[in-house]
């Protein structure tokens, strides 16, 4: 999944579900529950044709459509067109919008120079810590307290390190099964020949090695929370058995013939885009709306700026008392450095970073070249260096007067302006061979519908 430099995104919560929309390079969309919104809404509290959003000049603005519940930014009510900076919360009614930059817009530029970091929340869950610092998040953990009063299946969807198993465990805390066993399942840690042994439990023989009796993991649950992580790994059979529990609340151990009822929860996680898994016939379609039946997205790290100081100093002192020493500082050039670097590997990996300082650091302050080798690499990349912004798109210009005639050098354009090219042509040539039905279009080409409505209406398609 990746985007292009000062690509702004939103994050939309409305009742029981969040999702990450892309909004284009530039254009002008409506927000409603009207079947034409190039960003359609379903909550009551929403009008029609509630709000317009205008992205040009590298900016995003909102304007409020003379809507019943009018348009909040910040909790402050806005009547006339209205900018918008990254991070701010857009309130429709219930519905609220969070704007994201990509990582070449404005929500990129580090706050170390006599600014203060992000205003951090702690969630103290038990004996288990979540630090809150991103205006998304704080809106995201506000609907994860709401699901947790239900028994609602809920997906968690987002990247590897993202903090899919501290919202799962946050469902599990805030719930009335409270009280009761959190179980953690890595999906695609378990062998596919004995996954079915591992979720159902076996009985004494019921294959060589099974010695006695076991009962499965999420027999082990019972009356408490079952968490699926990474649930696109199942196989298939195991797929199969795991609905058939869901439906019936019952498991049946491998060789028994006996059905044991069972009170579960069942939360669970993938970084897939799970409908191109349904798509491609590697994930059951029931299943898939069995499990999401609510939804959360968790937007990566390089999207939650704010986030990476407050988190750097946090993991940085956790790691240096373990070693029962003091903390050293992150200097202003170490922490401009962090906010700068991509964080493939998500909050997990800024939590390893630190861990490395901590143990090879002996000054009293860290600075960029005590970073771990990786980020040092990645930062150093041309599209990293920061030396100069990328050029808009331009007409490619012929040779110049000292250049020779006989020789000219090759004609570039940009690539952004290439792969969008490309893309359009791909969808055009879909919605061709569908006979212009979009639904059809968007799963030949493995793109949610909404994301494939959104660029259409971009490309003129």
């Amino acid at each position: 999944m990746g985007e292009r430099p000062g690509q702004y995104r939103l994050l939309v919560v409305e009742g029981t579900t969040s999702s990450l929309v892309d909004l284009p390079p530039q254009g002008i969309l409506l927000v409603g529950r009207a079947p034409e919104a190039d960003i359609p809404l379903t909550d009551r509290s929403a009008s029609r044709r509630h709000a317009r959003l205008f992205v040009e000049g590298g900016g995003v603005r909102v304007a409020d459509l003379e809507s019943h519940n009018g348009v909040r930014v910040n909790g402050q009510a806005v009547s006339q067109v209205h900018p918008l900076q990254p991070g701010d919360v857009v309130s429709l009614g219930e519905v609220q919008l969070v704007l994201y930059a990509g990582a070449g817009g404005a929500a990129r530029a580090p706050s170390v120079s006599g600014g203060s970091p992000a205003q951090a929340e702690e969630l103290v869950l038990g004996e288990r810590v979540i630090v809150v610092a991103d205006p998304a998040l704080h809106r995201l953990y506000g609907l994860i307290r709401r699901l947790a009063a239900s028994e609602l299946p809920v997906l968690i969807l987002g990247e590897t390190g993202a903090g899919k198993e501290n919202a799962a465990f946050s469902l599990h805390h805030w719930s009335r099964r409270s009280a009761k066993p959190f179980v953690a399942i890595n999906c695609a840690t378990i062998a596919e020949s004995l996954a079915e042994s591992e979720l159902f439990g076996h009985e004494k023989g019921a294959f060589t090695g099974a010695s006695a009796a076991k009962p499965g993991l999420l027999e082990t649950a019972n009356g408490g929370t079952v968490f699926l992580d990474e649930v696109g790994e199942l196989p298939l059979a195991s797929q199969a058995k795991l609905l058939r529990a869901l439906e019936t609340r019952r498991i049946l151990r491998v060789g028994s013939t006996q059905e044991r009822e069972i009170d579960i929860r069942i939360v669970a996680a993938t970084h897939r885009h799970l409908e191109n898994e349904v798509e491609a016939g590697r994930f059951r379609k029931d299943l898939f709306f069995r499990l999401g039946a609510a939804s959360v997205v968790l937007p990566p790290l390089r999207d939650r700026p704010g986030e990476v100081e407050v988190l750097a100093r946090r993991f940085l002192a956790e790691a240096c008392g373990a070693q029962a020493r003091p903390a050293p500082a992150l200097s202003a050039a170490c922490l401009e450095a962090l906010s700068r670097y991509d964080w493939p590997g998500n909050v997990r990996e800024l939590k390893n970073a630190m861990g490395y300082v901590a143990a090879t650091v002996a000054e009293a302050t860290v600075e960029p070249a005590h970073l771990p080798e990786r980020i040092l690499t990645a930062l150093q990349a041309p599209a990293r260096t920061g030396a100069a912004p990328p050029t808009p798109p331009a007409p490619v210009p012929g040779p110049s007067a000292g250049a020779s005639p006989s020789a000219p050098g090759p004609r570039f354009a940009p690539l952004a302006e290439e792969l969008r090219a490309l893309e359009r042509e791909r969808m055009a040539e879909a919605l061709r061979a569908t006979g212009g039905v979009k639904v059809r279009a968007a799963e030949l080409l493995g793109m949610p519908l909404r994301t494939f409505t959104l660029k259409c209406k971009q490309y003129g398609l």
